[in-house]
């Protein structure tokens, strides 16, 4: 199977571009839009060839975690350039300085919050936004404009929902608890794609616990089987051995089990929120092929700051879907907003903790 990204200003052009390049028979695997301020489309495609190569790049392409920093090294010290500009004048009263600094301290990039700063400044997200209120009233209005946030699974129209991410991430624990939630309204069924007993048992303990059948595959066709069995059920839960990026046969195995759910499938990648932010975009970019639906951020509770859960979705271009609070099963985990992902970036280990401020709950309302 031969695997491309193409890019263009709205879906339509890019999908121009597959049946060009790759002819009517290509299979579209994803559409998301991407960037920050300059928005784009990117969809990839794929098109079967007799001989598949392996999942790995070529030096060429490989990713290169250095070579990324370095880039983002020479754009901070443009857009630091670009914010010396501004602070003198500002547009609240010390200038935007104050700003740059409460973004930073909550976890937020140093490349992301000059960004913000950018946009601001040029007007590019200053609509709604009062130019007298209080500095967290305008980090809620102006980081809340750029959340992204896929449909939780009971609102979307795909049945099944594969887990995977590095080993420790808290993968099997967040299945085990939006497993739970749904299960009490919803035929849910648990299926354990691992290769180690613990994993196994881990998944078939908390599968006892919640009452919810289970089962484990070994390979595809077993996984087809499972699959079969669990005919009746609204939702099928996947879990899935600790990925180790450099693991080739695993990831072409992982590809192989998307492959043959198709468009049935929601993906999350499921990420420890105390991983540094350049660990976690290696790992994203090192997977690939593996196209990812959403970020799952766990361990939320034991965090000292959670940007990284902003600084993430800028970075990879992913929406977010979950967070995991807490060890509870099934309670400790909830469905990411706008306004309460950013009431944790701002009032986290402050005035608030991670079951919410009053200030969240104003926003509810």
């Amino acid at each position: 199977m031969k695997i491309r990204k193409f890019q263009a200003r709205t879906t339509k052009e890019a999908l121009d571009q597959v049946k060009k390049t790759l002819g009517p028979d290509a299979l579209v695997l994803s559409v998301k839009k991407c960037g920050l301020l300059n928005k784009y489309v990117e969809v990839t495609a794929a098109i079967d060839s007799p001989d598949d190569p392996p999942v790995v790049e070529s030096a060429e392409n490989q990713f290169n975690p250095m070579q990324e920093l370095n880039l983002i090294q020479d754009q901070i010290k443009e857009l630091k350039e670009i914010i010396r500009s501004f602070i003198p004048t500002g547009s609240f009263g010390n200038g935007v300085l104050p700003f740059f600094q409460q973004v930073k301290k909550r976890g937020l990039s140093e490349e992301i919050a000059l960004k913000l700063v950018e946009a601001f400044e040029e007007g590019v997200l200053r609509e709604g936004i009062d130019k007298n209120m209080s500095l967290k009233d305008f980090l809620y209005e102006l980081l809340s404009k750029l959340v992204d946030v896929h449909p939780p699974v009971h609102e979307t129209n795909k049945r099944a929902v594969l887990f995977l991410g590095p080993t420790g991430s808290g993968k099997t624990a967040s299945l085990a608890k939006l497993a739970g939630q749904l299960s009490k309204n919803f035929r849910v069924g648990i299926i354990s794609l691992c290769d180690s007993s613990y994993g196994i048992l881990s998944l078939k303990y908390y599968a006892d616990q919640l009452q919810l059948p289970f089962s484990t595959a070994q390979n595809t066709s077993e996984l087809k089987k499972c699959i079969e069995s669990y005919h009746d059920k609204d939702f099928i839960f996947i879990d899935t051995p600790g990925l180790n990026p450099n693991d080739d046969l695993l990831k072409r195995a992982i590809l192989k089990n998307i492959r043959m759910l198709s468009d049935a499938l929601i993906t999350y990648a499921v990420l420890d929120v105390r991983t540094k932010d350049e660990e976690i975009l290696s790992f994203i970019k090192r997977i690939k092929p593996i196209e990812i639906s959403a970020l799952l951020f766990t361990k939320i509770d034991e965090a000292d700051a959670v940007g990284t859960v902003f600084n993430q979705m800028i970075y990879t271009g992913k929406p977010l879907s979950y967070i995991g609070t807490g060890r509870s099963v099934p309670e400790d985990l909830e469905i990411i907003t706008p306004y309460r992902l950013i009431d944790l970036i701002i009032n986290l280990r402050g005035e608030g903790d991670v079951k919410g401020s009053e200030k969240i709950q104003q926003y509810r309302r």
